[in-house]
């Protein structure tokens, strides 16, 4: 008996002292808050998932700064969704933008599905408050300009007694970019110079990670497969945001800022006065020190301690596969569509804003496209009955705004895949909430191929919430495939099947799809008419006419948000509804001149015209609008425009 209370007092003793070397850890933590220009250079994505992975680090706030600092802040929100750091409020240098920035990694930050959103106070006053609160104790770790914290010091100038230190990625002292013997202006001091000399000359104890020690650190291919490869959710979404990344090798300049804020075990430390001149050059000048100075670094020492940090080893890397679940088989596309919903064929700019998931592809194509679209990581959108936390290769289109499907809605499109044949085709419904998806098998690899899916036979992953029905509102349209496969998407056509008795083809390319039952006049659908109710029986919306200034007719000045190219010239198919006289006159404004056309159609109902501008057309010529005028006092309803190829 006395031997088992022994040994209880042992495990209770050892108990106890685990759980105070954990609170003594816990207590050493250094707190920090991290200002960053995420989005561009890779290296802040690095910076911010070596600070998460840090146990001497307890992040405590993340502010994000220049330009677009708004979606750079719902980069950081959706990376803290995805590893339920609830914990850590994120704070935004500028106000959301009309239009916001859509290129490289700032794509992340677009994505819907998730909950966190930045602070309604600006980064100032975010990081003011919570410097006030723990006065001296908190770390600023400044790894994009210095425009937040020279606005903090400027703002409140108490602030200065309340910073424990700034640590900066930024300068160059007697080394540049390339490793050459002079310094040079340095990317997050020149980007806002006054910034950066308010902060330098501010007093605030200042800890510097210039070029010296920064521009040789470029992570080999080696290393960098053993961090991305990775079932650890902070890897995964590392790796996404890599994928969006414009280039391949990164240098870890802002790591190796997030690793002074704990230890200098790396590099090699001077005390030095340094200052920002006019034209951004970090100078050494006479005076006191104001910075501990890394000028320089232990290269592969601190590179390989980074990749040991930021990896998983002896973990089996496991990629995400899809479920294979409501399968079915591709239908023929037949006959000329009864109305065409969504177009995206990749090969202008004008819609790359609703491109959620997927990057520009310029080298692998389909013969006659200059584009498509290359599948990158993504969570599961479907966040009910999929599995958000899997990370896939998608490609993921949202229509604005959002159509009415008809009974009988078709999807078209081509792809190519490496890596597997399987290819999920999931589609969300605003009008119920929900996802549903159809998942194609054993499609062929290693070449472009066309497939077209009836979308009313999917359904959600347990089968519930019925088929898509008529008039039921779509948004995102998206394509998942293994995470590790390759997929490219081009020519998305969202589409009715054709009516009974229809004989025409199907449309070789279409050029642009105008309807009215939503969205506003002037925002999506920019030009000169009134969007209004169909009279019964016929629901939904049309384009009608008005007067046009200067003149004695009505018009309908349709802009198509873009300029649309033409091959050997386009047709237009319209649905109408003309009240007066039956000769109509149509004009498809090009950069090159107008191409008109004069026709007679019939008037007091709904009729469909056809209208063939090939003869007029010059080959390679775009469309910008589309101009439909008639004498007053005559009407004219117009729906379902159709601008395609034969």
């Amino acid at each position: 008996m006395k031997r088992i209370v022994c040994i209880f007092c042992l495990l209770v003793g050892l108990s106890l002292s685990d759980s105070g070397a954990i609170l003594a850890q816990e207590q050493r933590r250094i707190p920090v808050l991290i200002d960053t220009d995420i989005g561009d250079d890779i290296d802040d994505a690095f910076a911010l998932a070596l600070a998460l992975a840090s146990p001497e680090l307890d992040v405590r706030g993340i502010t994000t700064v220049h330009g677009d600092a708004y979606t750079r802040a719902h980069i950081v929100c959706r990376w803290l969704h995805a590893l339920g750091r609830k914990d850590i409020s994120v704070a935004t240098g500028a106000p959301p933008r009309a239009k916001p920035s859509i290129q490289g990694q700032l794509q992340y930050g677009l994505r819907p599905a998730f909950r966190l959103r930045p602070e309604k106070q600006s980064a100032v006053d975010f990081l003011y408050q919570l410097l006030k609160a723990k006065p001296g104790e908190l770390t600023l770790v400044a790894i994009g300009p210095l425009t937040n914290i020279a606005g903090l010091l400027g703002k409140h100038p108490d602030a200065k007694g309340l910073i424990k230190r700034v640590v900066i990625m930024g300068g160059s002292v007697r080394r540049g970019y390339g490793g050459n013997n002079e310094s040079e202006p340095e990317w997050n001091v020149k980007t806002d110079i006054d910034a950066a000399k308010a902060v330098f000359a501010s007093g605030v104890p200042l800890t510097v990670a210039p070029l010296d020690a920064t521009a040789q650190l470029k992570l080999e291919p080696v290393l960098r497969a053993g961090i991305l490869r990775s079932n650890r959710p902070l890897n995964q979404e590392l790796h996404a945001l890599y994928q969006l990344w414009e280039e391949t090798d990164p240098i870890l300049f802002d790591p190796l800022a997030v690793t002074l804020a704990f230890t200098e075990r790396f590099c090699r430390m001077e005390e030095l006065c340094l200052a920002v001149d006019d034209k951004g050059f970090t100078r050494l000048v006479d005076g006191k020190p104001n910075a501990r100075v890394a000028l320089a670094t232990k290269r592969e020492e601190f590179l390989k301690w980074c990749a040991a940090r930021l990896s998983t080893p002896g973990e089996k890397y496991q990629p995400h596969t899809i479920p294979l679940t409501n399968l079915v088989k591709p239908v023929a596309k037949r006959k000329f569509p009864d109305r065409v919903h969504v177009i995206e064929d990749y090969e202008t700019d004008i819609e790359r804003r609703w491109w959620l998931a997927g990057k520009e592809e310029t080298k692998n194509v389909p013969p006659g496209d200059g584009r498509a679209c290359r599948g990158v990581w993504t969570n599961d959108f479907d966040d009910r009955q999929g599995n958000p936390k899997a990370q896939y290769t998608a490609v993921i289109f949202n229509p604005v705004p959002g159509p009415p499907m008809g009974p009988k809605t078709r999807l078209s499109f081509r792809y190519w895949l490496k890596g597997t044949g399987n290819l999920r085709v999931q589609i969300y419904s605003l009008s119920n909430g929900y996802h549903r998806h159809l998942t194609l098998t054993g499609l062929p690899q290693g070449a472009w191929h066309e497939a077209t899916v009836d979308m009313t036979m999917a359904q959600r992953p347990d089968g519930t919430g019925g088929t898509l029905a008529d008039n039921e509102r779509i948004d995102d349209i998206q394509f998942y495939t293994d995470a590790d496969a390759e997929l490219l998407i081009d020519d998305i056509v969202l589409y009715e099947a054709e009516k009974a008795g229809e004989t025409r083809v199907f449309p070789s390319r279409p050029l642009f799809t105008g309807w009215f039952d939503t969205g506003k006049q002037g925002q999506e659908w920019p030009g000169a008419f009134a969007i209004v109710n169909k009279p019964k029986p016929w629901t939904w919306k049309a384009a009608q006419s008005v007067a046009r200034p200067g003149t004695d007719e009505n018009w309908i000045r349709l802009g198509l948000r873009g300029e649309r190219f033409g091959g050997l010239g386009p047709q237009l198919r319209f649905r109408y509804f003309l009240d007066g006289k039956e000769k109509l006159t149509i004009v498809l404004q090009g950069k090159r001149g107008p191409y008109r056309k004069d026709v007679e159609l019939e008037t007091k109902k709904w009729a469909e015209a056809v209208v063939d501008f090939s003869e007029a057309f010059r080959v390679g010529d775009s469309v910008t609008e589309i101009v439909f005028s008639l004498p007053r006092p005559g009407e004219l309803m117009i729906d379902d425009v159709l601008l395609f190829e034969k």
